[in-house]
């Protein structure tokens, strides 16, 4: 699924950067942009648990994970 999305993704990211203007130049302002959204992406995975409860998720031994 990560693949297909990247598939579609990427090479739009490549056409607007390439035609990027900017006065960091064509790639800084995607790698800054990039790397805020994967450090909030992983702030909000490291509260997850956190988050689906406050969002109404039954605490039914969620935290106890057992394994397979």
């Amino acid at each position: 699924m990560i693949c297909m999305v990247a598939a579609g993704v990427l090479p739009c990211v490549r056409i607007w950067s390439d035609k990027c203007s900017s006065k960091y130049g064509r790639r800084q302002p995607f790698i800054l942009a990039g790397s805020l959204m994967i450090s909030v992406a992983v702030t909000i995975i490291g509260f997850s648990v956190d988050i689906g409860y406050l969002l109404g998720d039954a605490d039914e031994d969620h935290r106890n994970f057992k394994g397979t």
